[in-house]
């Protein structure tokens, strides 16, 4: 009786969660490099409910290269008048800038200069009403929080596209774009996670991000005139709905995994991952080159192929042997990023080379191909 009791006080003062408290001691800082990895065609990727002690395997994640983004601080930007307010920012691709206000209980994204959001090829310094939380501290476990932002930008009409030009019903002056979002968010879970590379002790947050996006144009004395109802069937404009896990560490700076879902929220369609020294034709890329990235390589039976920074227009992607002679090719419209998943077990082993070329047949990029077979 004496030991069932001895037990028992044991069990009761024995804590029944573990789960770990994210602190601020894991924002990004000025001088920080952080090293990302993005699958877009993922597999296997489990979608779990909310729970404690959870464990979750990633180890399927790939990727041709390495994003590296570099913390800096504001006194090395040119645009830093357009974001009061900012302590630091991190230059992205195209020669864009997102810039962050860090304090004790957040990391916040004040707004982005660089490249319009609807890619229209507009320069502009977009500034959101209210910062957008990238992250809390503390953040526990059950922790929910409801944020909005808000953002307008306008140009003249003369900037756009004539493609873009012809969806409009009329042909304004001027033109603007308001995106309002709401976001909620949930830490619904804990546990361990695993990716390539190392294991981590996570903290699993759930966010649901409304966003609407409406088009208002201007024709000479007349105000601006909300024209996005005249818009049907137009995937510019209207109310998008993105549901994603986000997996936090205090282990390091970087997201262990971003796992973007499809509308029906069955599958990943999209994770970004910290990326950890693997040994293996990993490319450290920044800015990333226009061209077309094959991963893994070596391959053995399937080989991605992942176009990237493209202008958009039709290319060739062909497989040669190393003496040169086409062994396989097929056309690609790209406009912006692609992926296509290649089936190459009618390939003998041995070494190849795969080259990318534009509608017009200038080669853009030519690079080697390792084919192994077990």
């Amino acid at each position: 009786m004496k030991h069932l009791l001895l037990l028992a006080l044991l069990w009761s003062t024995t804590p029944v969660f573990a789960q770990i408290t994210i602190t601020n001691q894991s924002f990004p800082t000025v001088g920080d490099t952080l090293r990302l990895a993005i699958d877009n065609l993922p597999s296997n990727i489990p979608i779990t409910p909310g729970g404690a002690d959870l464990r979750w395997d990633f180890t399927s994640l790939q990727s041709p290269f390495t994003r590296q983004i570099v913390v800096r601080p504001t006194s090395e930007s040119q645009h830093l008048e357009r974001f009061p307010g900012a302590n630091q920012f991190t230059p992205l691709s195209n020669e864009s800038e997102a810039y962050y206000k860090k304090n004790n209980g957040s990391y916040q994204m004040l707004g982005l200069y660089g490249e319009d959001p609807f890619n229209f090829g507009i320069r502009v310094a977009t500034r959101f009403n209210l910062p957008i939380i990238e992250r809390r501290a503390p953040m526990k476990y059950h922790d929910e929080n409801r944020s909005e932002s808000a953002f307008t930008f306008a140009f003249s009409a003369d900037d756009l596209p004539d493609a873009i030009l012809d969806q409009l019903p009329i042909t304004p002056d001027s033109i603007r774009v308001r995106i309002k979002t709401e976001r909620f968010d949930k830490v619904d879970a804990w546990g361990k996670l695993t990716i390539p590379g190392d294991i981590y002790n996570v903290l699993r947050e759930k966010r649901t991000e409304i966003r609407e996006a409406r088009l208002d144009a201007k024709i000479g004395f007349f105000g601006w005139q909300d024209i996005t109802d005249l818009i049907p069937n137009s995937d510019m404009v209207g109310i998008d709905t993105t549901v994603s896990y986000h997996f936090f560490s205090n282990e390091v700076k970087e997201p262990i995994a971003v796992v973007t879902l499809d509308k029906q929220e069955a599958k990943a369609i999209r994770v970004e991952y910290k990326a950890n020294d693997l040994v293996t034709d990993v490319q450290n890329v920044q800015p990333l080159k226009p061209g077309v990235y094959a991963f893994p390589n070596p391959a053995i039976v399937n080989v991605r192929f992942e176009f990237s920074n493209l202008n958009p227009g039709n290319y060739k992607l062909t497989i040669f042997s190393i003496i040169g002679t086409e062994v396989w090719s097929q056309r690609y419209y790209v406009n912006g990023h692609r992926i296509e998943k290649v089936d190459i077990s009618s390939l003998r082993k041995g070494t190849y080379l795969y080259s990318l070329q534009d509608e017009r047949g200038k080669t853009i990029t030519t690079k080697r191909l390792v084919v192994v077979r077990p």
